[in-house]
């Protein structure tokens, strides 16, 4: 008996290695498998805009790298690539914004420099489903300190990184330190992608409708969805207005005819009210304008042919209507009315 339990003991023990080993074997696989980046997982058509997929791809199918790479820089990660479903998994915590601005897909890879030394960057390019979606995210991301570039219409950058607009796509290169010469590379690897990424560029007319006196600089940004709290209000311009010291906020936003921007400036100040604001008769020499307080500020609210349009967190009440006064004239201008 005391043999047979030993003889059992010993194969079971052996049993135990081999399948150890054909574990370890298994995983040393996945391991380096990770580190073989396979091309056909990459649509070769990322990069183009929807009308223009049938066209030349600007990523070959043996491609190594999501943008054609400056001298001296090398890939260090293998591409990734990221769909509406599984965005969360590289940017959880953000995602809704892109979500929200119609994001169709994002490419990401890490490059370093060739030399070895401990310089590296992470290159992301959200592609959305037009420009002015790609503008939407770009100004909700900005940051504070930036330093406009000359790469495209809308670009800039910040002490270790770079942000830009080109066509429906919103690209941001960050790199691992903050320094001068991380900046060449940056906009070396921002150039390639312009040139190897045939696309419109994006006109935003409704940038040169704010007024200019008191305009902060940099500060027009579009809310795709939900401006405001409001889950009516979509693709909403904004700027931001500085008078004696005191900043307030103008709006507007273009709908597709004059009596759907009536029937959404009136429900707007529907909602302000059921949310505590307070009317207040002001006068206006604007057809159908709302003043509004709520909260201690002042908010206007009124529609110009086809725009909505307003002005929120004003100090005063005469701050928040000269500023609407400014704006619909601006307005006026542009849609004829008398």
């Amino acid at each position: 008996m005391i043999r047979d339990s030993q003889k059992y003991s010993r194969q079971q023990t052996l049993n135990s290695l081999a399948i150890l080993i054909i574990l370890t074997a298994i995983g040393g696989g996945i391991f380096l498998t990770q580190f073989d980046f396979n091309p056909s997982i990459l649509p070769t058509d990322f990069f183009l805009p929807a009308g223009e997929k049938d066209k030349v791809p600007s990523l070959s199918p043996t491609a190594k790298s999501i943008i054609p790479l400056p001298p001296g820089m090398v890939p260090l990660t293998s591409p990734e690539i990221f769909d509406p479903q599984t965005l969360s998994d590289k940017i959880n915590g953000k995602a809704e914004l892109y979500l929200s601005a119609g994001f169709v897909g994002l490419a990401s890879q890490r490059f370093k420099d060739k030399a070895g030394s401990n310089l590296w960057m992470e290159a992301y390019i959200y592609e959305m489903d037009n420009g002015q979606n790609a503008f939407s995210v770009f100004s909700a991301q900005r940051r504070e300190g930036a330093a406009s570039l000359d790469l495209t219409p809308y670009a800039y950058r910040t002490q270790n990184a770079l942000f830009l607009v080109h066509g429906p796509f919103y690209m941001e290169i960050i790199a691992s330190e903050a320094t001068d010469r991380a900046f060449r590379p940056m906009k070396l690897l921002a150039e390639n992608f312009i040139g190897d990424t045939p696309t419109r560029t994006v006109t935003l007319e409704e940038r040169d409708l704010f007024p200019v006196p008191g305009l902060v600089a940099d500060s027009i940004s579009l809310i795709s969805a939900d401006a405001f709290g409001f889950d009516r209000l979509n693709q909403i311009y904004t700027a931001e207005y500085e008078v004696r010291e005191e900043r307030m906020m103008a709006f507007l936003s273009r709908r597709q005819e004059t009596g759907e921007a009536q029937e959404l400036a009136s429900a707007y100040h529907k909602f302000l009210v059921t949310f505590g604001g307070q009317n207040i008769d002001a006068n206006l020499p604007i057809a159908k304008a709302q003043l509004v307080e709520i909260l201690e500020t002042y908010e206007v609210i009124f529609s110009c042919g086809p725009f909505i349009a307003g002005v929120r967190e004003a100090g005063s009440k005469e701050q928040a209507v000269n500023l609407a006064l400014q704006l619909y004239e601006k307005l006026r201008e542009v849609v004829g009315e008398s």
